[in-house]
């Protein structure tokens, strides 16, 4: 089934499709154990490919094949809807059938995983990460002094500040990103970031889950209108480009001619001790932030559109004339206005004096409403969508400086997914950044000094901290004191500053301070100089 096809369905339950291991065209295939495409070659649970370390994949062919088209048939679709859901293409809800009779039919999108993902990030990675090589001595401070070089040309000339945002953006939406680290023609390393659409790594087999190779591959027409597929094998130590077999087109070959697209040469190899490439998740099951919140998600938006078509609906309220026949005439001219007209038949009270026709009335029919129903639905909807999602909604925080004591908290759940995050960003990144110091001729073992640090985002009561670092220092070393305030990165570096400021206020206090014994020495001298004149 192709994307579009399957964009067009509505979905009893998409939640399903999203969590890992499902499948979104389908609906019926359940990746709830491994799935073997050869007896090298697998998809496990987590829908990671595995293959054999006794085996080259530039060997077997087929077997990278099957890879690719099993991403493409069941893996990318259910990326796509992701996608979809992030920009606020919610499926379910533009996908629904028609209200009949020309009924209100309000399609109303409340893009919770859009907010979910951004207020995730904004907290994750809204201030830029620090990274900065730390000087295990003094000798090696011309060597750390070329890998922050190194790292400050890059950050600022690839503004990858950016780059790691995005790459972390799209992991919550995909559950999976990936960094991919390349070299120019001048071979100077550039880092930029893949999304999992047509991008994936495949690890080995054993306990060690070790990555052995990505994968990034296209498909668009050739020169007949047929598609054609076009890829590219990342490798340690080289970038095979690869292409449809002239002869299957189940079938792939590697080619030694650059790709039409991307230029890459088989001639250009890059001797890495590390896979360029590397996959940032936000936890070991690609489970992204909305993932197992879709079914909310779609009642939300159903229960927002049901509530704007009762709206609509009282704004078309029908007119109900009671115990007065309108002509036709004057009923032809209020047809559009929606009016029931009820009455007795004259020929009935003529038949007998006793009966007498009712008095005429004119009133709106009452319609029913479920709106404290449809409020209460919003409402529980949106507190799980928060509490599923282990997100807080900072909007409604009152921020008072009881509420900003409590705000740690409040945010402790988000804190931990952000940790855990943090832990498996740092390992992808000690991989991109080995590589790139390998390309400037730096010892690969000096990535084991880099150190980063995340600064969450979060408000913090810099009054209420300071005058607890005040307290502390009673009791506990100025270090410890020092790093309980928010504002202050490294204590260590900070104490540093301390020592050097209260030595430069030392010298200055001493050199505005006069000798008391100047004048004495003064003294003296002018007196030994007299009487060795007489």
């Amino acid at each position: 089934m192709k994307i579009s096809e399957i964009l067009q369905k509505e979905y009893p339950n998409i939640q399903d499709t999203f969590i890992s291991g499902r499948d979104a065209s389908k609906m019926g295939w359940t990746n709830d154990n491994t799935v073997n495409l050869s007896g090298s070659a697998y998809l496990d649970d987590n829908d990671v490919f595995h293959y054999s370390t006794s085996q080259n994949i530039k060997d077997n062919p087929i077997d990278l094949f099957n890879m690719i088209n099993l991403h493409r048939t069941k893996l990318m679709p259910t990326y796509v809807m992701k996608r979809q859901y992030y920009k606020g293409r919610h499926i379910n809800i533009l996908n629904r059938k028609p209200t009949p009779h020309g009924d209100p039919d309000n399609r109303r999108i409340v893009n919770m995983p859009k907010k979910l993902v951004d207020s995730f990030n904004g907290y994750f990675i809204g201030t830029p990460i620090d990274i900065a090589y730390q000087d295990p001595s003094e000798e090696e401070a011309t060597e750390g002094n070329r890998v922050n070089n190194l790292i400050q040309a890059m950050t600022k000339h690839q503004v990858l500040d950016d780059v790691f945002t995005e790459a972390s953006k799209w992991s919550s939406v995909y559950g999976r990103a990936y960094l991919y680290l390349y070299t120019d023609e001048k071979a100077y390393p550039h880092i930029t970031f893949l999304d999992p659409l047509n991008t994936f790594i495949v690890y080995d087999n054993t306990i060690q889950n070790k990555p052995l190779f990505g994968v990034t591959y296209s498909y668009y027409p050739d020169s007949k209108g047929n598609e054609s597929l076009h890829g590219q094998l990342i490798e340690i130590d080289d970038t095979v480009p690869f292409s449809n077999s002239a002869t299957s087109d189940a079938s792939l070959v590697f080619d030694e001619n650059p790709d039409p697209d991307t230029g890459v040469d088989d001639n250009l190899g890059h001797p890495f001790s590390q896979l360029p490439i590397a996959e940032i998740m936000d936890n070991e099951e690609r489970i992204g932030v909305f993932d197992d919140l879709i079914s909310l998600v779609d009642d939300l938006d159903s229960a927002m559109s049901a509530k704007a078509n009762d709206s609509d609906s009282f704004a078309a309220s029908i007119l109900k004339v009671i115990n007065s026949e309108l002509s036709d005439e004057q009923l032809k001219e209020i047809y559009q206005t929606r009016v029931f007209n009820l009455y007795l038949d004259k020929a009935w009270a003529e038949s007998d004096e006793s009966k007498a026709l009712p008095m005429p009335d004119a009133e709106f029919m009452e319609k029913p409403t479920g709106d404290q129903l449809q409020e209460n639905q919003i409402q529980h909807d949106t507190d799980f969508i928060y509490q599923v999602a282990q997100i807080p909604n900072l909007d409604n925080i009152d921020f008072s400086t009881s509420a900003a004591q409590a705000l740690d908290f409040k945010i402790h759940s988000m804190k931990i997914k952000a940790l855990n995050k943090e832990t498996k960003m740092k390992k992808a990144l000690t991989q991109i950044w080995a590589c790139a110091l390998q390309t400037q001729g730096i010892d690969v073992n000096d990535v084991d000094n880099l150190e980063y640090t995340f600064n969450f985002t979060i408000p913090h009561n810099l009054l209420a901290e300071a005058q607890t670092a005040n307290e502390l220092q009673s009791t506990t070393s100025q270090e410890t004191a020092i790093a309980s305030l928010s504002n202050v990165p490294d204590a260590k570096k900070e104490m540093q500053k301390i020592a050097t400021e209260q030595d430069q206020l030392a010298q200055q206090a001493k050199a505005r301070t006069p000798d008391p014994y100047a004048d004495s020495n003064n003294s003296q001298n002018d007196t030994s100089q007299t009487k060795g004149d007489d």
